[in-house]
Order: structure tokens, then C-alpha cells, then sequence
């Protein structure tokens, strides 16, 4: 038995959200538990089953009928039909060979040294020790909690076959304000939040007031701005300026600014181009002006999906994952700064 307990770290970060998916937390507890035990026969059983429950997690999600009576490779080509690797088209064909080569070794290593696959002679000695069957399982932490991060960023929950309560946290506190909670008759039982109960006993009906909620918050958020009529100012000298006039900063371009603001380490700065963050701050002026709403910074559900909007164009331009929750609050900042929604 190991010291320290082995710890798949990519995927316990990529599933921490899914609580209720306790097959597949219970699938990666088993993996952790082979590596700390010291068996290398069962880390390879482990690590294909973890990968394994994986795909059919994307799948089930995303396809009405799923089908799982494939190979392990072929349940892997079904999920790479559902999830784009990476935006840039060559890159992506080259992960997809890179993944494609992982799953069928694994499963070949697992088929042929796996403690499960079959039995063996008494006296037979397994050629895959633990330092070969640590590294398995470190591709497959790696590989499996990128592809499903990969999976709940790209995942349009508005269409998704399969939807979860904690993905839609603003309408369900605008469900909640609409409706009293649900009073239990059992003494000293607290009351369910409507929301809670209508997911939990009726989500067919739970889902179609989802996506009228969406269709009217993209409505609202849809509403031209009515050209307003500016009032020449008469000129006025540099002597008549009042003196924080004459001191103020020069004029600054929003979308340099925001297209600036947008690196926030080297890290960000090499990897995405001066293009594509300019892009970026162009798709924000014209959502913040355009989309967004007239009166989207006071209106939480509209900032709520002014983010997701900012989100999916970080995510389609390949911004450094891990920055993307730092850099739509940047967006968002310079956005209330240079874009008011009020009208004069």
C-alpha cells in the first residue's frame, strides 16, 4: 500500500460540479484506490473503465439514443463526432489521432495484462509493473478530464438531452421569485424552493419553462436602441474649460483597451493572437451596444448571459483555459465602463 494516496487531479477537477454522477465519481475512486494499492493488473482494468463511463456520460448527455454496443474505439469515434478538440482545424485533427492512439492502447494493455481480461497460470508474472501503470493513469486523468471540460464548456444546455439543476442557477432564482416554496406537512421540515421541486418531479415541464425563460430573456436582450437626437453644445475655448477638462486623459479607444486588457499573463499573451483578442473586443462592443440589452447592466439575468456570450467566443478562439473565468470578468468590467446601456 502506497503512503499517499494517488489522486486523479484533472478529473476530479473536471467532474466536481457533477455530484449526482456518482458512478462515474465512484469509477474514478476505484482507478485512485488500484494506483494506491499497488496493482498494476487492476490500474489497467480501472483506467478503461474510467475512460469508458466517460464517453457514455458525453454521449448520454448529448444524443437522444445513444448506442454503446460498439468496440471501445468505436464508443470513443461517437464522442469525437459530438466534441471539437480545438478550433483550429489542423490542430484538431492532430488530437484527434493523439486521443485515438491513447484509447486503443489502453484498451489493448488493459485486454492483455488487465487482471480482469482473463486468467492466467499460477505462476504467471505480469510483465506491466507500477511505474508503466501509473503512467496510464496519468494519460487517462489527462485525457479524460479534458475531454470532459471540453464537453460541459461546448455543451449548449438549451439542447442538450439531458440537463442538470446547477446549470441554470439565474433561472432558478427568477423561478423562485415567481413562485412560493413548497411547504412540507411534516413537523420541522424547511420548505423546497419551487424550483428544486418542479426539476425534481416534473422536468419535462421544469425544461420547457427553461427555454421560454431563454427565448424571452433573448428577446429582451434583442431590443433596439431608439436613435436619440444630440444637441449641439456650443464651442467653448480651452480658457472656459473647467480645469478637470483640461487634465483629463485622451480619448481611448473601448475595443484597444479591451483587446489589451485581455492579456492578463504571458502565459495568455503567447498563446492567443493580437487578431483574435481585437475579434473578441469587437464581439463585445456590439453585444454590450447592440444585443445585450437596454438595460442589461442592471439586470442580473442579462449580465448572466452577456457572460455565457463572451464565454463561448473565448472558448471558439482558444483563450488559455484556465484564464477564461478571469478574462469575461475583464470583458465584462470594461464593457460596463465603455458601453452604459442607459440612454440620454
Amino acid at each position: 500500500m502506497s503512503d499517499t494516496a494517488f489522486i486523479l487531479q484533472n478529473c476530479t477537477k473536471a467532474i466536481g460540479g457533477a455530484d449526482s454522477a456518482i458512478h462515474l465519481i465512484e469509477q474514478k475512486s476505484r482507478l485512485e484506490q488500484a494506483v494506491s494499492s499497488n496493482d498494476p493488473a487492476l490500474t489497467l482494468d480501472t483506467a478503461k473503465s474510467l475512460l469508458e463511463s466517460i464517453f457514455k456520460t458525453i454521449l448520454t448527455d448529448r444524443q437522444a439514443e445513444p448506442n454503446f454496443s460498439g468496440t471501445f474505439s468505436a464508443l470513443y469515434s461517437e464522442v469525437r463526432k459530438e466534441i471539437i478538440l480545438n478550433n483550429e482545424s489542423a490542430a484538431n485533427e492532430i488530437l484527434k489521432r493523439l486521443t485515438s492512439s491513447i484509447v486503443h492502447n489502453v484498451g489493448e494493455l488493459r485486454n492483455a495484462y488487465g487482471a480482469a481480461s482473463h486468467g492466467d497460470d499460477g505462476y504467471y508474472e505480469n510483465p506491466i509493473q507500477m511505474p508503466e501503470a501509473e503512467m496510464i493513469a496519468h494519460i487517462v486523468d489527462g485525457m479524460g478530464g479534458f475531454l470532459f471540460r471540453k464537453h460541459k464548456n461546448l455543451s449548449d444546455p438549451e439542447q442538450a438531452q439531458r440537463i442538470f439543476y446547477s446549470d441554470y442557477a439565474v433561472f432558478n432564482d427568477w423561478l423562485d421569485s415567481q413562485n412560493d416554496p413548497i411547504e412540507i406537512p411534516v413537523n420541522q421540515a424547511e420548505d423546497i424552493p419551487f424550483s428544486v421541486f418542479l426539476f425534481t418531479y416534473d422536468v419535462d415541464t421544469y425544461r420547457a419553462m427553461l427555454l421560454q425563460y431563454v427565448q424571452t430573456e433573448e428577446e429582451d436582450a434583442g431590443v433596439e436602441v431608439p436613435e436619440v437626437t444630440l444637441v449641439a453644445e456650443p464651442e467653448t475655448t480651452e480658457a472656459e474649460l473647467p480645469l478637470e477638462k483640461l487634465t483629463a486623459e485622451p480619448d481611448v479607444d473601448p475595443v484597444s483597451e479591451i483587446a489589451a486588457a485581455l492579456v492578463i499573463n504571458e502565459e495568455v499573451g503567447n498563446a492567443i493572437s493580437d487578431d483574435d483578442r481585437v475579434e473578441i473586443a469587437e464581439f463585445a462592443q456590439d453585444y454590450a451596444l447592440n444585443r445585450a440589452g437596454l438595460d442589461w447592466q442592471s439586470r442580473d439575468s442579462l449580465i448572466a448571459k452577456f457572460r455565457i456570450q463572451i464565454k463561448r467566443t473565448l472558448i471558439k478562439k482558444a483563450f488559455t483555459e484556465h484564464c477564461i473565468d478571469e478574462a469575461i470578468e475583464v470583458v465584462i468590467e470594461k464593457a460596463m465602463k465603455y458601453f452604459p446601456s442607459e440612454v440620454a
